[in-house]
């Protein structure tokens, strides 16, 4: 049976109640978005049962020490952190260059110069952790020639045109997932950066293997992998988490080494060990709503 399509109406109001948050909550300081944001986020979390069983399974396989009572306000905190992220992203559109860069503080900042005062181009590790819009934002303002976003288009074609704005303010350019593989080697023969996330689920039309994430297998996509091990190209960590106030933190790491006899799935596999290490560092700053065990869950009822 296939997809039932998005209604006109269904997409003009997602679009009309985006444009009005951010003509009212986003103009706003943190004093507004960070408790509206709080608000509203725990109260999508009481009112979507779906939703709510998801992220308590996740969160039992994930962390099987936790009493049931932690993992539910972790789950809270979860859905906490994403309403303030929500509005945050509206006032962000709002923001010159330099008000941004002056919010955020950086660790590692060393692994981002090497990659700006190179003539080669780098992959940027992230994930749907903390604040990864402003991620490709920073990233962005740094590298001379912008970054590249590898990333799903929205179901709502008239929300992505607002949202694809949003991304491309600073000098970024996205990469559709549809043609992934080949835009991300034109782009790097080119000496150009590129940001992926992968830490989601993959479709059943992708390539992907199961890697062990948060201790189970979990289907994970290759391209990076595959990338890498076709052109040699470093893989820098960098993730941004949220903090009170309107700022951020944003972390580097070392490049993910590639060892003599990777393979794709070995590869694949650290890229991941290295996104659930900076997971582990903010738990509630992830998106543990999408369901990344879905089979399992499933199996167990």
């Amino acid at each position: 049976m296939g997809i039932s399509p998005r209604s006109e109406f269904r997409n003009r109001f997602e679009l009309a109640a985006y444009r009005l948050a951010r003509a009212t909550v986003g103009r706003g300081g943190p004093g507004l978005i960070e408790p509206v944001g709080t608000l509203l986020g725990g109260l999508f979390h009481r009112l979507s049962r779906h939703r709510r069983k998801i992220i308590l399974f996740n969160l039992g396989l994930a962390y099987p020490d936790l009493t049931p009572g932690e993992r539910k306000h972790m789950a809270l905190q979860v859905a906490q952190h994403f309403g303030r992220t929500l509005f945050g992203i509206l006032r962000l559109q709002r923001m010159t260059p330099e008000q941004l860069l002056r919010l955020v503080t950086v660790e590692g900042r060393e692994h981002l110069d090497g990659v700006a005062q190179s003539d080669r181009g780098a992959f940027f590790l992230t994930a749907h952790l903390g604040a990864w819009e402003v991620a490709a934002l920073y990233v962005g303002l740094t590298l001379p020639s912008g970054l590249g976003i590898v990333h799903r288009p929205l179901d709502n074609p008239l929300l992505e045109a607002e949202l694809e704005k949003f991304r491309r303010q600073f000098g970024n350019w996205t990469l559709g997932k549809s043609a992934a593989l080949r835009s991300m080697l034109g782009a790097i023969k080119a000496g150009r950066s590129i940001g992926i996330l992968v830490d989601q689920k993959t479709r059943p039309q992708d390539l992907g293997v199961n890697v062990p994430f948060f201790g189970h297998p979990a289907r994970t996509h290759t391209v990076l992998a595959r990338v890498v091990l076709k052109t040699g190209t470093p893989v820098i960590p960098g993730f941004v988490y949220a903090e009170r106030g309107g700022r951020f933190t944003f972390s580097f790491g070392s490049p993910v080494p590639v060892e003599s006899g990777d393979d794709v799935t070995s590869l694949t596999a650290r890229f991941t060990g290295v996104t659930e290490a900076a997971i582990r560092r903010r738990p509630e700053q992830w998106l543990w709503y999408h369901d990344r065990w879905r089979e399992l869950r499933k199996s167990v009822g």
